[in-house]
Order: C-alpha cells, then structure tokens, then sequence
C-alpha cells in the first residue's frame, strides 16, 4: 500500500497506545514514510504552506505581453538540512509537469497553459531525510490575472495632488478601484489610504517645504490588484517658518575661556516652512552696546564655527544676552532668548546619577527645593571634560520638561574619556541657573603617573613634599584618592581634594640622617596607578667646629662689657651715689643716736669731704672740711680735743653701700647739714 490516510494512521496509532513505548516508536518510524508528506519524518523538511499564484501583466513597447504564472508560498521553519523544491503542474487531463523554484517561489511558463483553463498546483520540499509536500491549489487562470501596474504621471502643489494612469484597457478589462499610500520624508513608515479612487488623490494637511514620497496600486475588473507602482517624490511649498530655534551656549561652565560658542539647532519635528537663507544673531554686551550678526547660509562667514550637526558663532565673554532667528523668503522665526552668565554658577543641588554606555547617556537626578516658574525647561548637556576650547568636542544639549526628572542623549562616547554633564533649569525669558554638574565614563582604566613630584622642606624630624595632579582628561577614570607612601610608615590615603590649595603634604616622626624613599599613586575604581617616587636625607645633628667658634666670638663682646662695665661708667660721667644708710658709719651712730632723714628730702644728698690738717691755738691738731656746715661745727669746738680725734677721724674715714665692695669702692662722705641737724 503506497499511501496511508491520516485518519488510518491516527486510528492504528491509537490501538496501539497500550503498546510498549519502544516497540510503537518502531512502528511509528515504519509507517511514516510512505505518507508522503501528511506526517513530517524524523530530520525531513517540513512541509511547505498553500501556494499563492498570480500571471502579471507587463508592458512592452506599448504592449501588454503575458507573464509566467508566479506561484508563491513559505517554507516553513527552517532544517538543518538544505531542501530542494520542485513545483508540481497537474492539467485538466491529470497530466503532471515539473519545474524547479527555490525555497519560496516558482514560475509556470505562459506556454503551458491557456485562458480560462482549470490548473492544480503543489510544491515538494526534498532531503536526504524525506519529502514534504504542500496542500494542493486548483485555480482557473482567468481568475489570477493581476492588474497591470499603473503609472503616477503628474502633480499640482496647491492643493497637493496626484494623477495616475491606469493600464486596466490594455488588458481588455475595465478599470477598479486604487489604493494609495504616502510619507513624508525623512521616514520609514507609510500611511496607506483605503481603495476608491480613480486617476487622482489630494493630500491634505500638508507640511510646508517637505517632501513626499506616494506610491499607487489598482484592480481591474474581474483580476487581482497590481504590484505598487514606482515612488513618485514631491516638495511641498513653501511657507513663512513658525516656532523658535533651540539656543545654547558652550560658555556656562568655562569661566577660564576667553569666548564662548554661541550654538543653535533646529527642535524635533521643527519645520522651517522653506528654505533657510540665514540667521540673525542680536548680542547685547556689558557696556550697553547691542550688535546685530547676520549668519549667512548662502554666503557663509569666515569667522562661523564648524560645529558636529549645530550651527554655531563665536561670542566675546562680555557678551549678557542673545536673540537668535531664522529667516526664509517667506519670513522669519520668533526670535529665541538667551540670557548669558557673567561668570560659571555653581548652586550645588541634587547630585546626578549617569549611566553610560557606547551611544547612549542616561541622566536622572531629584527635583531642585524652592519655587520654579511652570513655563521654566531644564537643559542637560555634555562634553568632554576639562577641554578649554569653545566649542568643547562631543557638546550637545537636550531641552525637557520641567516635570521630568531623567534624560536620554544619543552620541559616541568613548572609553576611558571624561565627560562633564551637567543640568540647568532655563526661565521662559532665558535665564540659566546651574543645578548641578557630575563626570562620567564609559568604562574606567587605570590613572597614569602623577605628573609632577617634590620633596621639599628638609628638616630633622619631618619632609614637606608636594605634586601635582592629574589633569582631567587624562584620568581615564573618577580619581577615588591619592596615596603617599615612605618606607617606614606605611601608606596615606589622601582624597583627590586634600590639599586642594597647594597640593602638599607633611610627613613626621622621621629620623635624623635617615636616607628616604617616598611615593605617590593615584587610585581609580580600576585599580591603582604607577608611582612617582623621590628619595631625601633629612637633616640631622653633627658637631660642626666652624659653627661653635662662630658662637664663642660671639658672646667675647658682651663678656668684655659686662666685666668692664664700671669703666664705661666712669668714662661717660655716670657716678653711683650711695646710699648712706647701707654705711658701717652711719649703722655704728645710728646705736648711739637718733638718726633721721627729715621728710623733705626723700633722697639723702652726701657731700663730698677733703680733710685739712692745721694746728689750732696752744698747740693741738684741728680738721675742717670743705663742707660749710661741718667748719661751723669744728669753730664751736665740738670736735676739739686730742682724745675725740681717733673719733672724729672714724666719722669721716670711708663709707659704702654694701659690704662686699667695700675697700674698692667707699669713698669719703659727709652727711648734709640738713641730715647733720636730725642726729
């Protein structure tokens, strides 16, 4: 029996059911392949789908000419193993032809059939596993004819429409219904309009200076509808431009820069309306004077930047606020406001979260505190990190919302480059306020050397030693710290801030007349750096001959003044009065007698005494002194008399202001007349 109906196979399957697994999987792969095609074998094809079948029609030369009927189907799931199709042609009588096709179609040549004859059709899918068989398809050839292909001949621009050419009477048939569709370019997806016209189509609500792509497809009576026929591109006119230009400036975080780049595109879905001549640039500076640039794209400036897909101007950093707009021949733009910062606005707010990859950069951040105007935009850009030329390479902006809290930027981003993000909140009138600011990579690699490395301050004890650090683009990667390393204390982790002002850093408790080595690295999230090492000697404490004799002749000059010290006195004048109270003299008397210093002179004045000797009548010795007082006393006779001379003489024998000097420095003294009168 060559072939089995499904319904037998299913039913002896069934009776079988009980049957040992093994032995029914036996049996199964027995009956299989002589199914042709019903039930797939273990590795064959599987079976292909019903075919589709059409007979075009061409033109040549002004003639429709019959084409080959085009039989279509799908092969179904793709098999390991390469398959070979052949097409099956059963005639009205069960005459059956072969033709060969590839894995999704085949032709049947015109001479095989006739007009209005009844066809069967079915394609074999064959391996070295098995065949698989499609369903078969019975047609009549004088239902599959397919209508010519029309031919759009012209166009009007106001209002925009369309005019076609059917081929339906070359072919003997009277003309259907078309279908049309169309997109605006640029766009991938088309807008198909139902079938029902004949000959025109007018396209409505249609935008100024763009263009449009149309395409058309028609039926003719009694056959199948047409291929699509060729695209036929029209431009729409022209109109005045509508909306504002998207305006920002690569000067909002480069206070160090002399200039700023005055940048502008066109927003999503902006339409210019026509052809656009140039730009009008309005610069209001800080002295009040207002200058007016025309940005010509005919004839454009030499002083015009070249900017990656945005048009951009030079602007001096005196520069306060912009307008900028575009003109056509139909008109201009509302002109867009930018207010310009006098110097870079750091309000620290919310800190950025990024995400980065290759072509893609995700920002979010926490809504700013305080009062924000509804109309107010936030702007987030980008840019390579710490580049001082305007404009900044990779700078690009985005405009949102001021409800949004995250962005998406499409760009090429680098590995291992610094990219400085930051976000602004824009008030409908222009101005900017800084939000916050964050760096960001792709993917982070190690730092390079720090490019810079002193020791400087030697002392004893301790070593002062400074660096400088890595620049920002060439970090390739956020610095997490710098460390500092010394042979006999370990390692110092710094963060990348410390030492901002003067990048330095002191290192203690060293030992005199040591020999060291100290390093610097600096540390990524990849992993640390190579190190920048210097080597030192701290001072130490050596007997130094040369020093000690510098100190010796140093002091001689005041040991010299401080022994001779009375000489120098002596020599400039200056006499040290005692004090007669500190006198052996006065101590002695003032046991036999009252001695007082009367209140009207504090300061006891001594009177100098040169003793005279001369003999007095009958023959005794007298004294008198140069004093006044003290002869007036000696005339009265109260120093008369041999036996009160040794006392007399005592009196007026050497006084001094203290025992220790005393044989060097009493001279003679007498008391006043004022101090005498108090004894």
């Amino acid at each position: 029996m060559e072939k089995v109906s499904v319904s037998l196979v299913t039913q002896d399957l069934v009776s079988m059911a009980r049957l040992d697994n093994g032995w029914l999987l036996s049996i199964f792969l027995v009956i299989v392949p002589n199914t042709k095609g019903y039930l797939a074998q273990q590795g064959g094809p599987p079976p292909p789908t019903r075919l589709e079948c059409c007979i075009p029609y061409e033109e040549d030369s002004g003639v429709m000419v019959r084409s080959p009927i085009q039989c279509v189907w799908d092969p179904g799931p793709p098999s390991k193993t390469p398959s070979i199709y052949t097409l099956h042609l059963e005639s009205a009588d069960n005459s059956v032809q072969k033709f060969n096709g590839n894995s999704t179609n085949a032709c049947i040549p015109p001479t095989l059939w006739s007009s209005h004859s009844e066809l069967t059709v079915w394609v074999e899918a064959k391996n070295q596993h098995g065949s698989a068989f499609s369903p078969r398809s019975t047609f009549n050839t004088a239902k599959i004819m397919k209508s010519a292909t029309p031919n759009i001949t012209q166009h009007t621009l106001a209002p925009l429409e369309i005019y076609w050419e059917s081929k339906c009477s070359k072919q003997g048939l009277s003309e259907g219904e078309c279908k049309v569709r169309h997109r605006v370019l640029p766009g991938v997806s088309w807008a198909e309009v139902e079938e029902g016209f004949q000959g025109v189509y007018c396209l409505e609500k249609v935008l100024p200076y763009s263009w449009y792509e149309f395409q058309v497809r028609c039926s003719c009576l009694g056959s199948s509808l047409s291929d699509w026929s060729k695209v036929y591109k029209v431009k729409s006119p022209g109109a005045a431009p509508v909306g504002m230009l998207d305006v920002w400036s690569d000067c909002q975080l480069s206070p160090q820069s002399a200039e700023c780049a005055l940048m502008w595109k066109t927003p999503p879905g902006w339409n210019a309306g026509s052809e656009i001549l140039g730009y009008l640039v309005t610069l209001s500076h800080l002295n009040g004077m207002v200058t007016l640039v025309n940005v010509s794209m005919v004839d454009k400036a030499s002083d015009q930047l070249t900017c990656d897909k945005k048009l951009c101007h030079p602007m001096a950093k005196d520069v306060t606020a912009v307008n900028v707009s575009a003109y056509t021949a139909y008109g201009a733009t509302t002109p867009a406001c930018l207010r310009i910062p006098l110097t870079a606005q750091y309000n620290r707010g919310e800190a950025l979260q990024l995400s980065m990859s290759a072509e893609r950069l995700l920002v979010s951040w926490n809504p700013p505190t305080g009062f924000i105007n509804n109309q107010s935009k936030y702007v987030v850009q980008y840019k390579q990190a710490g580049l001082l030329k305007t404009p900044a390479q990779g700078f690009d902006w985005i405009r949102l919302d001021r409800t949004q809290i995250n962005a998406t930027l499409t760009g090429q981003f680098e590995n291992y480059t610094a990219y400085q993000v930051a976000l602004f909140l824009v008030s409908p009138y222009g101005a900017s306020d800084h939000i916050s600011s964050a760096v960001g990579y792709v993917h982070q690699g190690i730092p390079p050397k720090v490019p810079s490395f002193e020791v400087v301050k030697v002392k004893a004890n301790s070593v002062k030693v400074i660096w400088t650090p890595i620049l920002l683009p060439q970090r390739r990667g956020v610095i997490v710290c710098y460390q500092i390393g010394l042979d006999s204390q370990g390692v110092h982790n710094l963060s990348e801030h410390q030492g901002d002002k003067d990048r330095s850093f002191r290192l203690d408790d060293l030992e005199p007349s040591q020999n060291y080595e100290v390093w610097i690295r600096a540390i990524t999230e990849a992993g640390p750096g190579p190190k920048s090492t210097a080597t030192f000697k701290t001072e130490g404490f050596d007997f130094n001959p040369l020093f000690f004799l510098v100190i010796f002749f140093s002091f001689i000059p005041f040991l010299l003044i401080w022994k001779y010290s009375w000489v120098i006195k002596e020599c400039i004048g200056f006499k040290k009065v005692p004090d007669p109270s500190n006198s052996h003299v006065f101590q002695k008397m003032n046991n036999q007698i009252n001695f007082c210093i009367p209140v009207e002179e504090p300061d006891p004045v001594l009177s100098h005494l040169e003793i005279i000797k001369y003999k007095l009548a009958g023959g005794k010795i007298g004294h008198r002194g140069s004093q006044g007082a003290i002869g007036g006393l000696m005339d009265q006779g109260e120093l008369a008399g041999e036996g009160n001379t040794a006392s007399r003489e005592d009196c007026y024998s050497k006084m001094t202001d203290s025992d220790e000097d005393r044989d060097d420095y009493e001279k003679h003294f007498l008391p006043t007349a004022m101090e005498i009168m108090c004894l």
